[in-house]
């Protein structure tokens, strides 16, 4: 290539050489990606001297819909389309003969210098790149430019055919800062940020914000980079409406809103002066809305001239409005998956995992300033029989009733949250003993409330224990597990009240764990005795049946009365195995003594208000009478008051099974409970046992007599066989037999006696005469 004259003149392409750029051009679309874009038939080689054929080129050059633009070798513009007015929004006249650098952004470093004899388009030949042009009205495009070289006689030219892709380009870097945004930060926030401040590099005459509208219809700004924090603020929890901002307008309708004059639109009411002081007067506001249709935000953009949106404007808003959408619903999914994974899906509350998070870092701070702290644990009374006789949508209505009132009840600073079933936490931070007691009280006054739980009206109760930081233990852990065991405490004095933890509650808490390992080893290795009481019939000096007691005697722990481990059978679940054993060791040693020939006429088990739960207890009566030969009848079963008015569906239908079978069904302790004597007509029992504590008092109290009195009136009126326990003294028994009581049970005729000893006793007292 010849040198560059400095002061090249300039020269238009003539046809021929017209012909060539347009042979060139043609090519070129054959081989880049341009092709698509202008259409004309293809240039023959041959066709290089036909005239009209080149009058055709030079007209295809100059309406292409393509721009084009010829450089000559002394890098002046000498051809400049109508395309290419077009897309540099610049006029023709205005650019011939100038420099092509006015027309083209300056070149990246290592490329803006060129040797002499070399053209600025000579990095460019045979690329194809996306460059921004700025236009004289300060808006700047994006062109995809192919740059070609042609030589003709005597020079050089370049031709460069540009297409707009302005669009094109602001979709995908919009997308790709956005996406890469996300990809990096789970944060909203950021990612908001990055696409307005994107959209300021696009578009500098735009200054963007994003808004976010939750479920409540409120607005919470989410990024404003150009505005101060103060303006903000002024959205911030604003509802949805008519004449509030544009934004809150714009989520309202549904609908795009353009306010071209801010300082005269009636519509907008809220924060305009400072809108109209930091220079802005119009604003575009798009709605965001949901997969679901759902506004879920508004994206705004503010001018400091009154306008309209243009087509670019239009297109950044577009592509904005689907990216706020995906990041926003993107982060209310991860918000959800946190929600999941730490509350409870019930009550809204922290669940167990971000209870410990929480406790432990209050703990952690009480540390560090040497802080008392306590925890509440909080146990909802007789929970399970609401689930089992309301359904488990009322327990569920119940357990969101007592959040409720325990979310009410404590300060923004203390942490409350559902530990797992009917079982709550609450960390009262800076609270020693007396706040904690002051609070507890409160507590349980606000849950006993009457609450209506679908056609019931119930009065929840509760069972509080309380442990304290540090005295109790300097961990989560450890000040749960101290709790917990001060809510049995409370449970054990009488349900509906509170306790502390004490040393004495660890120490009886170990003893409890150990006991209970004892008993279970005792039961598995057949170390349980039963005992049998006789029932005398002081009428008829007959023997009436026997009662079978369990006991146990550990080789470590001595003697342990049943009123002590029973509970504790009750408490750890295996009170229905050992129910199974008393029942199958008291049916084997009825049979043994038939076997014998000592005719004892039935035994008589008690059971265990949870027993009554499972709906195969008949099935496994009728097995065990079976497996040892005896009949239904020789089985008396008895229950407690308590179970009578056991709402547990289960109850009721296992006791009319256990009839059906033909066992019979005692009422042990009757008067002592709460049952309605309108059940006793209802319910398939035959006797009822005097509880020992009116024998006790017989002989020193009238009321006492006038009420065992009225048993023994229910009984016969009921055809009912009454039994008196606890008979200790003549008197009683005497006073017992006044009133017409003739089955009587207690220590006057015997002791609970192991199986040898009764045998001997039968054997001794054969006639009873010696009890008159």
């Amino acid at each position: 290539m010849k040198p560059i004259p400095s002061q090249s003149p300039l020269t238009p392409p003539d046809k021929q050489e017209k012909w060539k750029l347009a042979a060139t051009l043609q090519k070129q679309f054959h081989n880049e990606s341009l092709q698509n874009i202008a259409l004309f038939p293809p240039v023959p080689e041959s066709a290089a001297h036909d005239t009209a054929l080149t009058d055709f080129s030079s007209q295809i050059l100059e309406q292409a819909t393509l721009a084009i633009i010829v450089v000559d070798d002394g890098d002046k513009v000498v051809m400049f389309n109508n395309a290419a007015e077009q897309l540099w929004g610049r006029d023709r006249d205005a650019v011939l003969g100038g420099g092509i650098s006015s027309l083209m952004p300056p070149m990246k470093d290592g490329q803006s210098g060129r040797p002499p004899g070399h053209s600025t388009l000579e990095p460019l030949v045979g690329l194809n790149v996306e460059l921004p042009i700025e236009r004289p009205n300060h808006t700047r495009v994006w062109a995809e430019i192919s740059v070609s070289c042609v030589k003709v006689p005597e020079r050089t030219l370049h031709l460069i055919a540009a297409r707009n892709v302005t669009l094109t380009k602001v979709h995908k870097t919009l997308r790709y800062q956005v996406l890469k945004a996300m990809a990096e930060t789970d944060s909203l926030l950021e990612v908001m940020n990055q696409l307005c401040q994107e959209i300021k590099r696009i578009a500098p005459e735009i200054s963007a914000t994003i808004v976010r509208v939750d479920s409540d219809s409120r607005m919470h700004p989410l990024s404003a980079p150009d505005f101060p924090a103060e303006h903000a603020r002024l959205l911030e929890g604003i509802e949805l409406g008519a004449h509030t901002t544009s934004q809150a307008i714009a989520a309202y309708r549904g609908d795009s809103v353009l306010i071209r004059d801010i300082a005269n639109d009636p519509g907008w009411i809220v924060g305009r002066q400072e809108t109209l002081n930091l220079g802005y007067k119009s604003c575009w506001t798009v709605p965001i809305k949901g997969r679901d249709s759902r506004n879920i935000g508004v994206i705004a953009f503010y001018y400091r001239v009154c306008r309209s949106p243009n087509k670019l404007h239009a297109q950044l808003a577009e592509i904005a409005v689907s990216l706020c959408a995906l990041a926003m619903e993107r982060a209310a999914s991860r918000a959800r998956i946190h929600h999941l994974a730490f509350f409870d899906d019930l009550t809204d509350l922290p669940n167990r995992s971000l209870l410990h998070v929480q406790a432990n870092q209050a703990i952690a701070q009480a540390a560090r300033e040497s802080q008392q702290l306590a925890v509440l644990f909080i146990d909802i009374d007789r929970f399970k029989q609401v689930n089992d006789s309301l359904g488990h949508p009322a327990g569920d209505t119940l357990l969101r009733v007592v959040a409720g009132r325990l979310r009410e009840a404590i300060r923004e600073v203390d942490i409350l949250g559902r530990y797992s079933g009917d079982e709550f936490v609450i960390v009262l931070t800076q609270c020693d003993s007396v706040h904690a007691t002051d609070l507890a009280g409160r507590l349980l006054a606000a849950l006993s409330a009457p609450c209506r739980v679908g056609e019931v009206t119930l009065s929840p109760a509760a069972s509080i224990g309380i442990s304290l930081f540090p005295e109790n233990g300097r961990d989560m852990e450890t000040l749960i597990h101290q709790a917990d065991m001060a809510m049995y405490q409370a449970k054990q004095k009488g349900r509906g009240c509170f306790s502390f933890f004490s040393g004495q509650l660890n120490q009886q808490a170990k003893e409890r764990l150990t006991i209970e390992a004892a008993l279970r080893q005792a039961l598995s290795s057949n170390k349980l005795e039963i005992y049998y009481q006789p029932q005398v019939n002081i009428e008829s000096h007959q023997l009436h049946g026997i009662e079978a007691l369990l006991r146990w005697n550990d080789a470590a722990f001595g003697k342990i009365p049943p009123s002590r481990f029973i509970p504790l059978a009750e408490e750890s679940g295996i009170i229905g195995s050992l129910s199974q054993w008393v029942l199958n060791e008291a049916c084997r040693q009825l049979a043994l003594w038939r076997q014998h020939g000592l005719q004892v006429p039935s035994v008589s088990v008690n059971l265990s208000p949870t027993d009554f739960h499972n709906l195969k207890l008949p099935q496994y009566l009728e097995s065990i009478l079976r497996s040892h030969g005896l009949s239904p009848g020789d089985l008396l079963v008895e229950i407690t008051e308590g179970v009578l008015m056991d709402s547990n569906p289960s109850t009721m239908r296992t006791l009319h099974d256990i009839h059906a079978l033909g066992v019979r069904l005692s009422i042990d302790d009757f008067g002592t409970g709460y049952s309605s004597l309108g059940y006793l007509r209802h319910l398939p029992v035959h006797e009822l046992k005097l509880d020992q504590s009116f024998v006790r008092d017989l002989d020193r109290d009238r009321a006492t007599r006038a009420l065992t009195n009225a048993v023994m009136h229910i009984g016969d009126s009921m055809a009912l066989t009454v039994i008196a326990e606890g008979v200790e003294h003549p008197t009683q028994r005497n006073l017992l037999k006044a009133q017409g009581y003739q089955i009587v049970q207690g220590f006057l005729f015997s002791p609970p006696l192991p199986p040898t000893a009764l045998e001997r006793w039968i054997d001794e007292n054969l006639s009873f005469t010696q009890w008159e």
